[in-house]
């Protein structure tokens, strides 16, 4: 993770002495001449709006990573949905020289190279996205068109995406053959389970850690899903805990044990959404009965 800003430190005296708010917009900060991922997606646009290639750019009003995208190639329209979830990460991890040069990779390859994506098997994988992520879909009189998703809880849903090299696609029903949906997630949790190595812990203080997928950080909220990643968790906090998934990028943790750790998990969620754009759920979650569910108002 790049290194941890001091701009919110300002607010923890008020709730306890960890730095845990540091955290909430270090992914952004790292990042050359984009404040967020809604800046680079800006850019994404400019760019391909200037390209003969390009029919149309739209960008998804519901979520601040997306854009739908209609290219021409021998004469014939190719509508893709892209996600640049993946591209920030990969600048956040590049010296200011190199930023230019990975952005043109992505666009060659993800966009304007003439290449059929189809269903892929082996880069399946269940993730957790906004309920919001749907709205793009509402209205199409074409059940196939729409994204392989199933309901979670509070504001969240399961979607199924490829993740891919360059960015995470949503699968449409149209890709998945005759998989039912509990085919799509035995394939799924298989591939997350495979992340379980790549996972890193960052333990802000005693009881509170955030976790993430090193180098495929945009998947992270999707290790919820698996019991691989909970048996982890219990090892270390055997009472229990309560999670908060406020941005895509992260997983963060409080044992049950911890003072106020309900509190504090709010807390940390309202200042994400006041100040950022890159958003994932409102709700402090526990898992219960081997499902992720809703921790009740308190």
């Amino acid at each position: 993770m790049p290194t941890l800003p001091h701009y919110l430190e300002r607010i923890v005296s008020a709730i306890t002495s960890i730095s845990l708010f540091a955290f909430v917009a270090a992914a952004h900060s790292g990042t050359p001449a984009f404040k967020d991922i809604e800046a680079l997606r800006t850019e994404v646009i400019s760019r391909l709006k200037v390209d003969g290639r390009v029919k149309a750019v739209t960008p998804d009003p519901a979520d601040p990573a997306r854009l739908s995208v209609t290219t021409v190639h021998s004469g014939k329209d190719r509508n893709l949905e892209v996600d640049v979830t993946n591209l920030l990460g990969r600048l956040r991890q590049l010296p200011p020289e190199e930023v230019e040069t990975e952005i043109r990779r992505f666009l060659n390859v993800l966009v304007l190279t003439d290449t059929d994506r189809s269903f892929d098997a082996e880069h399946l994988i269940a993730n957790i996205r906004p309920r919001e992520h749907l709205d793009a879909f509402k209205g199409d009189a074409a059940p196939e068109k729409g994204p392989a998703y199933e309901e979670l809880a509070g504001d969240v849903v399961v979607l199924y995406q490829i993740d891919g090299e360059d960015s995470l696609d949503s699968v449409p029903m149209s890709a998945v053959g005759s998989r039912s949906l509990a085919q799509l997630r035995q394939l799924a949790m298989a591939n997350i389970d495979k992340q379980i190595s790549k996972v890193r812990q960052e333990r802000i203080r005693e009881g509170i850690s955030i976790f993430t997928v090193e180098g495929d950080e945009a998947i992270s909220p999707a290790l919820l899903l698996t019991d691989k990643f909970w048996a982890l968790l219990e090892l270390q906090f055997p009472d229990g805990v309560v999670i908060a998934i406020p941005r895509r990028d992260a997983i963060f943790v409080f044992d049950k044990r911890l003072p106020k750790a309900i509190h504090i998990a709010r807390t940390l969620i309202a200042k994400v959404f006041r100040d950022e754009p890159d958003l994932l759920s409102e709700y402090v979650f526990e898992r219960r009965n081997g499902t992720l569910q809703i921790v009740a108002e308190q």
